[in-house]
């Protein structure tokens, strides 16, 4: 039986977002199970792109304060990093935005990049990953266009370095070929301990373009599959409708079977939710691949890009793994016979100004 905690916590205050994330730490066998005295840990949260925490598109800062205190309470010394998307040439505007950099600075712990790697059976791991004794991850739950939820699995592909992530969302697309990647991924560093940010989510096109959705919680787990599951749950899904979950699952990563997770903390009927808001590519994520494979001409999603709001930052054209992207003064332009659907662009443009556009077959069926 896995153990999945999930604790109520109203907002952001730091007060309250300290006393949750403790309590969901405790119910799991507490911080000293995990850290011990003279102990390095990292603290991996999910800094997508430099937007404000009330954004919801990063980790809440006062989250990761939480941790750090916690970790430093049995003894920890810490370490916070992540890998932005896109291939950023500012990593620290990226940290100074999304509110990191503050909080390390208050906090005393030092801010790392993710810029040198250990190949793991061909994989590029971010090295502090296999120096530190534990290595914490600290998801924000969100939608996402490609894999429907980005949470506890999708989290740990942010240790990969370099230009593999451009090279995998390349070779694989589609949702069930990249679900494979990401298990993997998850499979090779594997963090001891989740503890996820659902305070305020994202919905309807996320991770980056969606809209903040308070969910009131924060979950804490050593199972990522078993976090992701019990989010799919509470969203109205089933936890192997979840592609990524349903493939580590399948790999034996965790537990997606409701009925062998044991459930701690707060009532579970309180955090369901009714009414929320998938991406608008959930049409394609849940049919099955032979009807993918005979419709997909039919059914259509793509990126557009809104030159009003373009900021010219280029991150999408960096980020792009098929090089279909053109952007300059005069004109923003996608290659659509080029471009793979894979997304990448939507995700990291930090200015809302690439949304998903769906074909009137689409519309009609999916509305």
């Amino acid at each position: 039986m896995s153990k999945v905690a999930i604790v109520r916590c109203e907002d952001y205050d730091p007060d309250l977002v300290y006393i949750a994330v403790k309590r969901s730490v405790d119910y799991i066998g507490g911080m000293a199970s995990f850290v011990k005295p003279g102990a390095k840990v990292l603290i991996k949260p999910n800094i997508l792109s430099a937007r404000p925490p009330e954004e919801a598109v990063d980790t809440h800062p006062e989250v990761v304060r939480a941790l750090i205190r916690i970790v430093k309470d049995v003894g920890g010394t810490v370490i916070v990093g992540d890998s932005p998307g896109g291939f950023p040439k500012n990593i620290d505007h990226i940290y100074e935005v999304s509110g990191m950099r503050q909080v390390c600075q208050d906090e005393g712990v030092e801010l790392v990049k993710f810029t040198t790697s250990k190949f793991v059976e061909g994989v590029p791991i971010c090295r502090y990953v296999y120096d530190v004794d534990c290595f914490i991850s600290v998801p924000k739950f969100k939608t996402h266009s490609v894999t429907m939820i980005t949470g506890a699995l999708k989290n740990t592909y942010g240790t990969v370095v370099g230009l593999y992530k451009a090279e995998r969302h390349s070779a694989a697309p589609r949702d069930r070929e990249f679900a494979k990647v990401i298990a993997k991924v998850h499979m090779l560093a594997k963090p001891h301990l989740t503890v996820m940010d659902a305070i305020v989510a994202m919905e309807g096109d996320g991770p980056s373009s969606g809209s903040p959705r308070p969910m009131h919680m924060v979950v804490a787990s050593t199972d990522a599959v078993a976090v992701d599951s019990c989010m799919a749950y509470f969203i109205g899904l089933k936890p192997l409708d979840i592609r990524v979950t349903k493939e580590a699952y399948a790999l034996g990563l965790g537990e997606a079977d409701l009925s062998h997770i044991e459930v701690y903390g707060d009532d579970v009927s309180t955090f369901l939710i009714h009414d929320f808001k998938l991406p608008s590519t959930k049409f394609f994520n849940t049919l099955p691949k032979a009807v993918v494979n005979s419709v997909s001409m039919l059914i259509r999603f793509k990126p557009i890009i809104d030159e009003a709001l373009c900021k010219r930052c280029n991150l999408c054209k960096t980020s792009c793994p098929v090089n279909a992207i053109n952007i300059d003064q005069k004109a923003c332009e996608i290659d659509y016979q080029a471009c793979v659907r894979c997304m990448c662009c939507h995700e990291v443009c930090p200015y809302k100004a690439i949304t998903v556009k769906r074909n009137i077959l689409t519309k009609m069926i999916w509305g």
